[in-house]
């Protein structure tokens, strides 16, 4: 994905200013073109399905 993901919008990848808008679920940046877009939503799906992988939880 991307190398640093407070300056870049997380759905396309393009250069954001410091005081763009963040989405709600994930807490990163997002670009006016892509907010509240479908791409946005399949991207935070993608994000919340990947963040387990490799770990199990220890509570159980």
């Amino acid at each position: 994905m991307t190398e640093n993901f407070q300056k870049k919008c997380f759905v396309c990848e393009e250069p954001v200013n410091e005081g763009c808008s963040k989405n709600i679920e994930i807490n990163l940046p997002v670009c006016e073109n892509c907010r509240g877009t479908e791409n946005e939503k399949k991207a935070v799906k993608d994000l919340q399905e990947g963040m387990a992988d490799g770990f199990v939880c220890g509570c159980i």
